[in-house]
């Protein structure tokens, strides 16, 4: 069943010289509980994309829906996970509150936290949420990020490069988390990345991009079986194909 849907999607921004086409009719969609990656070159819109799957963004022309339902803001379905986890977070706020204030204001502050501290215990960080996010390092920083998206209990989940800023080591760590996630809670997840490999190991297809005005140049089916290692399923045939393909198309398009 198809469940996350983007039509013809184009994005023009305002320039002085005119309207600038960044995204021009890109149209795919997401099944429901597929794991999808976006894989494009550096300034093609792959964060414009997913901001515009999210509701935050409006589309110039064409439509995102979610459901059969055409959005036109942020939908309850769905959570943003940014990159950039050390603006997501409250500094002032405990790293409990932090995660209850994804639903305060519909559960009240005490069911809050005690839904955050079930989050918490999920991505393995029980028995820290009365720490500081400035007290924690950045890959626990982002199991904080990704704790406050679950106590909202998505049916989506939209990432946009949530491992980038970690260290390699922390970040094999947090993709194995998500696997868990994924797999236990049966979401649907679109994640935006710039990591071949990364694309590879977590996704069931990956949305290839073009340069801009941003176009959908194929749609890779992954294949590798299920559940994934992260040393194992990084030696295997398949993954060495795809990973030297995708690559191959990503160098010659930064070369044109």
């Amino acid at each position: 069943m198809e469940f996350l849907e983007l039509e013809a999607v184009t994005k023009e921004f305002p320039t002085r010289e005119g309207p600038a086409r960044i995204m021009d009719r890109v149209s795919f969609s997401i099944r429901e509980g597929e794991f999808m990656a976006v894989l494009g070159p550096s300034g093609c819109g792959k964060s414009t994309l997913l901001q515009m799957a999210a509701g935050l963004l409006p589309p110039t022309s064409g439509e995102v829906r979610i459901g059969g339902r055409r959005v036109h803001g942020p939908p309850p379905e769905a959570v943003y996970v940014f990159q950039q986890y050390t603006r997501s977070l409250l500094p002032w706020r405990s790293v409990r509150d932090n995660v209850a204030f994804a639903v305060e204001h519909r559960l009240g502050r005490r069911r809050a936290r005690d839904a955050a501290e079930g989050q918490l215990a999920a991505v393995g960080l029980a028995g820290f949420g009365d720490h500081f996010p400035w007290q924690l390092s950045g890959g626990m920083q982002q199991r904080v990020a990704i704790a406050r998206a679950l106590t909202a209990e998505p049916q989506i989940l939209l990432m946009d490069e949530p491992f980038s800023a970690v260290d390699a080591l922390t970040r094999l760590d947090l993709q194995a988390l998500i696997l868990d996630i994924w797999t236990q809670r049966k979401l649907t997840v679109m994640l935006v990345t710039h990591d071949v490999e990364e694309a590879i190991y977590l996704a069931d297809r990956i949305a290839m991009l073009t340069r801009r005005p941003t176009t959908l140049a194929e749609m890779v089916e992954v294949g590798l079986p299920r559940p994934r290692d992260p040393i194992t399923t990084r030696e295997a045939p398949r993954f060495l194909e795809l990973r030297h393909k995708l690559l191959d198309t990503l160098l010659a398009r930064h070369a044109v």
